[in-house]
């Protein structure tokens, strides 16, 4: 336990470590031959009569107050590290006198340079004091002091508090008489120590539950690779941004600290691709029932995770309140240790990036305000001009935020992961991502401006291409379902059909482009579910297609379907926002859902443009990787299944198929099944990405085979996509009718969803040529989106005989 100058009889104390200070003990004995990063400094510039002498006796004086300055911690030998606190340390004091330098650029200079070697000393952690102090003289009444101190022993906070009474202590000759009684820091690790670990490790479990990946913004590194040393960048509000901001957030009940953690989450979410993100806070870790404990000194921070699910259609306000809300719930948590709290999460790991608050009592002005009108002569007169601090942080991004008339930001970056230009431009947007959060309260994250309109525009001329009509699109599956689709060329041309109610490829791309621009306005973008419960109607058809348009993914919900099925699937699903109408909602108790046939929806779709969207407005690009959809199969175990299908897959599903149908816009089709069931997927597309036409079959008439039998024939359907029961009811209708079933058109029918009995197609053969329809039979499971095997039937296999 004996260390270098240190005698047991001179112990003054013998204390455990925060959980903050086992950590950054950790990563200070990782690598003993680089820089300590948490080795900080804080230089202010003095002019006016300073007293050297004076001063120093204040240091002596304050290190003989504080017994947090004289630790230093032991861990060889021990199953847990202490920190030791010696009665009596020396003060390390260091003057330099630069006057005899040739100029002012030169003492500068030599300031600097001195000022970096003592910032870059490593401290022996074993040997305190893990302070020093640096007087340098650079003109007649000019000064520049710093103190260097170890990031172990005190914070930002309690950094305010040995300044204020360092110069308290200049002012007055050095006599801690003169200030209040110290409140032991023991009393805070007393107070710590009495704390339910077992709760708050529950309370952190709870509130990360589901977070299955880590968000990382750094890339990979190789293994034992040294850290850079931080680099910074700074930007910030002008004053009247800054009033403005204060005003909106005081009106809507919320700090200023949660609205820098709700920008960050949502600039977090862009870097990461995720909606699920999580980062690093600073907290104060300061319990108000402790008496003094504002004016006690040490180490009382605390690293703690933000988490925050974002939902791209909740309001900006909605989401700032709910982040508030769960931060105040995990108050009385947030003294677990961070290692503690990812062992709870059940996570290695759960972010590299940090954010962090400085909101202290600390007033340059005040330091030397005693000094300024000295006490029986003790000190002379003196002002501060300048201050700087150097600190840092072992995360490759951190985020500093300085409060103050003006609200400043510092973004501290490891140049070894990063480059200056991407920290200038994270920051540039993380601003207008903060202005915007509560420019529009009501408006849906999702819509939040993070690019600039340079930015927008060019990601919109690097896009158009992709969605211009003209531009032959390539065979495989590097486009999405939207790309294709708007590819068609004969905006004339009947896209759909239902009952009444025809609609052509111009008016259904202009119908699907306005109510896409509804939906982005409600935060609809890539990664977002939207579940459209409609019945079967050309409307139905136009709200899928505006799903895709925005970005979204389209969960299908059939409002024929039991309630208790449909509960469960919007329960699943949790969808961002459900497109229905007024009927179905009312049939279904929705609430808060977008009601195609509401006068606000009707007067919002008029006032929205017809073109097709660029990039550029959706929330973010729309790559074929997307999710396009998510249909919920019965499932192995009797409970639906959601599965994801992505645009590519669809895409690749149909250029795979095309070598053997070869269809094209002369073919109409129908939609016969509920587009709940995958088999739609191929029903709804195979016309729509071809140019051709889809007849919505309406639900009475798809169960009725003599009435849909008729439905055929009289729109002169090409494509008959059927579940082989389905079309054995279909033979019947046509065994009974022979009259309609002689004037069909069907050139394909196609098999698909279950088993099929070949010997029941017999009679179909009996009445039907081979080649008129080509019977095809297909099958697939939904994960692989619908179709995986063909086979042309022939008569031969369809009275079984081999």
């Amino acid at each position: 336990m004996r260390g270098p100058g240190v005698k047991q009889s001179g112990l003054e104390a013998i204390l455990p470590l925060t959980p903050l200070q086992e950590g950054l003990l950790f990563h200070c004995l990782y690598d003993l031959d680089a820089q300590d990063v948490y080795v900080s400094q804080h230089v202010l510039d003095v002019e006016g009569d300073l007293n050297t002498g004076a001063l120093r006796s204040a240091a002596e004086a304050l290190m003989a107050r504080h017994a947090t300055l004289r630790v230093g911690f032991r861990h060889q030998g021990l199953a847990n590290p202490v920190q030791i606190v010696p009665r009596v340390v020396p003060t390390p004091w260091r003057e330099s006198d630069l006057t005899e330098a040739p100029d002012d650029a030169a003492r500068t200079a030599r300031a600097e340079e001195l000022l970096r070697e003592d910032r870059e000393k490593r401290f022996d952690l074993t040997a305190p004091p893990l302070v020093r102090f640096t007087l340098i003289r650079l003109g007649e009444q000019r000064f520049r002091f710093s103190m260097t101190f170890h990031h172990l022993l005190v914070d930002g906070w309690s950094l305010s508090v040995v300044l204020h009474e360092l110069f308290a202590l200049y002012a007055n000759g050095g006599d801690t008489g003169a200030l209040p009684p110290v409140t032991p820091y023991r009393q805070f690790l007393g107070w710590l120590a009495a704390q339910d670990r077992d709760g708050a490790r529950a309370a952190w479990a709870e509130a990360l539950a589901g977070f299955d990946d880590p968000s990382l913004v750094a890339p990979g590194q190789a293994a034992g690779a040294p850290a850079a040393a931080p680099r910074r960048v700074t930007f910030g509000l002008t004053q009247e941004s800054t009033e403005a901001l204060t005003a909106r957030a005081r009106a809507h009940g919320l700090t200023l600290n949660t609205l820098v953690q709700g920008a960050w989450s949502v600039l977090l979410s862009k870097l990461t691709g995720r909606d699920d993100v999580a980062f690093g806070t600073t907290v104060s870790g300061r319990p108000p029932e402790i008496a003094g404990i504002e004016s006690m000194v040490g180490l009382f921070i605390n690293t703690v995770p933000v988490r925050m699910r974002l939902t791209p259609a909740e309001t900006t306000a909605g989401m700032l309140a709910r982040l508030q809300r769960t931060q105040a719930g995990l108050l009385p948590h947030q003294h677990l240790g961070l290692t503690d709290i990812q062992q709870a999460a059940g996570a290695a790991e759960l972010f590299d990036t940090i954010v962090v608050f400085e909101n202290y009592p600390y007033d340059a002005g005040r330091l030397t305000a005693s000094a300024e009108e000295p006490e029986d002569g003790a000190t002379t007169a003196v002002r501060i001009v300048g201050q700087q601090t150097s600190d840092q942080a072992h995360y490759p991004l951190a985020l500093i935020a300085l409060p103050g008339d003006t609200l400043r930001f510092r973004l501290d970056y490891r140049p070894d992961l990063f480059d200056r230009s991407s920290a200038v431009v994270w920051g540039e947007r993380f601003v207008r991502v903060l202005e915007g959060l509560l420019a529009e309260p009501g408006r849906g994250i999702g819509s939040v401006p993070v690019l600039s309109g340079d930015e927008r525009q060019a990601v919109v001329e690097a896009w158009a291409m992709s969605s211009a009509s003209d531009v032959e699109l390539p065979a495989g599956d590097s486009v999405s379902l939207v790309d294709v689709f708007e590819a068609q060329t004969a905006p004339g041309a009947v896209a759909v059909s239902c009952e009444e109610v025809s609609l052509s490829y111009g008016e259904l791309n202009a119908a699907a482009n306005r109510l896409a621009r509804v939906l982005v306005g409600r935060g609809v973008g890539p990664e977002s579910l939207v579940a459209v419960a409609l019945p079967r109607s050309a409307d139905m058809i136009v709200a899928l297609l505006a799903v895709l348009k925005a970005g979204g993914a389209y969960v299908p919900v059939d409002p024929s379907y039991p309630t208790d099925r449909i509960a469960y699937l919007l329960q699943d699903s949790d969808p961002a926002l459900v497109i229905a109408t007024t009927q179905v909602a009312n049939d279904l108790g929705g609430e808060g859902w977008l009601l195609l046939d509401a006068p606000d929806t009707v007067t919002a779709l008029a006032s929205h443009e017809a073109r097709n969207l660029t990039d550029g407005e959706r929330v973010s690009a729309l790559l074929p990787k997307h999710p396009a959809y998510v249909i919920y199969t019965s499932g192995s175990t009797g409970r639906p299944k959601g599965v994801v299908v992505a645009h590519e897959q669809v895409v690749r599903l149909f250029t795979a198929t095309d070598p053997w149908f070869g269809f094209g816009p002369e073919q109409v089709w129908t939609m016969f099944h509920s587009y709940a069931f995958d088999f739609s997927v191929w029903e709804l597309w195979g016309p729509l990405l071809h140019g051709g036409r889809l007849v919505v079959v309406p639900h009475t008439v798809s169960r009725s085979p003599e009435q849909f039998l008729d439905l055929l024939v009289r729109e002169r359907v090409t494509v008959l996509n059927q579940t082989p029961s389905a079309f054995y009811q279909l033979i019947q209708a046509d065994a009974e009718h022979p009259g309609l079933g002689d004037r069909l058109a069907l050139e394909y029918v196609i098999f698909g969803g279950e088993a099929l009995d070949p010997g029941r197609l017999t009679g179909w053969y009996d009445r039907h040529t081979q080649d008129s329809p080509r019977l095809v039979n297909m099958y697939g499971i939904t994960e692989t989106t619908v179709h995986v095997t063909h086979r042309p039937l022939t008569p031969v296999q369809g009275t079984g005989r081999q």
